[in-house]
């Protein structure tokens, strides 16, 4: 008899580090970072390319790690008030269902998840290819579960494919930089860079121009030399030329040219302006900042314009 007791409290023991080892793969798992295991996976990392598998399905791999947790756990529990009930009679299962209780709750749940908390993606990782075979293991009865509770839910009118909420890439990194600016960790002029950079599709080239009053406009109608001078003394590599009106632009000067043409000939005046000034290009107002990154990428520009008595793009 005491070898009896003895042996079920060993395999209560052992029911016990299972149901550390599924809690812990449980947190471990659901709170891995995606990027940095699809990261390692695309790196060639066989252990990421599991966890990642197995994370794509997460309502299949909560079913199968729930399913073992709950029958090692019943069954410790089990044994355990089979054990209290034959040492001190019909009172064990209060005993027993204290002991296993505080068992239970400190080292098979707050203990694995505490630890799986501090190290998600190195656990996942260690793990992935157990739970690999448990979520192959249980996949029937994880199945026939998903159906019994989705139909179940159907009868009340739910509907779980059409009510999932599905976190976009885009909210994940832009909750990500928000965490890290409140916690110090990104300085608050890298936050609002980082933030313009998910917004592209969102924000037009009107959104972003700079006025023309803020620009340095030369006219065409001016003697070469002047024009040559602005260009030496101006602070900007490339400067709008303008005809008659300064809303009718007409080309762009490039300092370059400039230095070309005046390496060209001894005299600044004798330069055809005209002949060395590159086209305008004007962009419709209405043009997202990402179709005009990629416009300026094709084209190997630096800046367009938008002009309608209001000012220009530049980039």
């Amino acid at each position: 008899m005491l070898i009896a007791h003895i042996s079920s409290l060993a395999f209560i023991f052992v029911l016990l580090c299972l149901s550390a080892f599924f809690s812990g793969s449980e947190t471990a798992l659901t709170a891995a970072s995606r990027a940095r295991i699809h990261r390692l996976a695309r790196d060639g990392d066989g252990r990421a390319k599991r966890v990642e598998k197995l994370i794509e399905d997460k309502e299949r791999l909560i079913g199968a790690i729930l399913l073992g947790n709950n029958l090692v756990n019943i069954l410790a529990s089990a044994l355990a008030t089979s054990v209290f009930i034959a040492l001190v009679g019909e009172s064990g299962v209060v005993y027993a269902t204290l002991i296993m209780t505080a068992l239970v709750l400190i080292f098979s749940e707050v203990l694995p998840k505490s630890y799986a908390i501090s190290n998600p993606d190195g656990m996942a990782l260690a793990v992935g290819r157990v739970i690999g075979l448990v979520v192959l293991l249980f996949s029937p009865v994880v199945n026939l579960v998903r159906h019994i509770v989705r139909g179940t839910l159907n009868m009340f009118g739910v509907d779980l494919e059409s009510n999932e909420a599905v976190l976009s890439a885009r909210d994940e990194i832009r909750g990500v930089i928000d965490l890290g600016a409140s916690e110090g960790g990104i300085r608050k002029s890298h936050r609002d860079m980082l933030d313009s950079i998910l917004d592209l599709d969102d924000i037009t080239v009107e959104d972003v121009m700079i006025h023309r009053k803020n620009m340095a406009l030369i006219d065409l109608a001016m003697p070469a030399q002047e024009i040559v001078d602005e260009v030496i003394e101006s602070p900007f590599t490339r400067l709008p030329i303008y005809e008659d009106d300064a809303e009718n632009i007409v080309g762009v000067l490039h300092a370059k040219d400039v230095l070309r043409a005046m390496k060209a000939t001894s005299d600044p005046a004798e330069i055809d302006i005209r002949a060395i000034m590159t086209d305008a290009w004007f962009v419709p107002e209405t043009t997202t900042l990402r179709e005009q990154m990629n416009a300026f990428l094709s084209r190997r520009a630096h800046f367009a314009w938008w002009w309608m008595n209001m000012g220009r793009f530049r980039g």
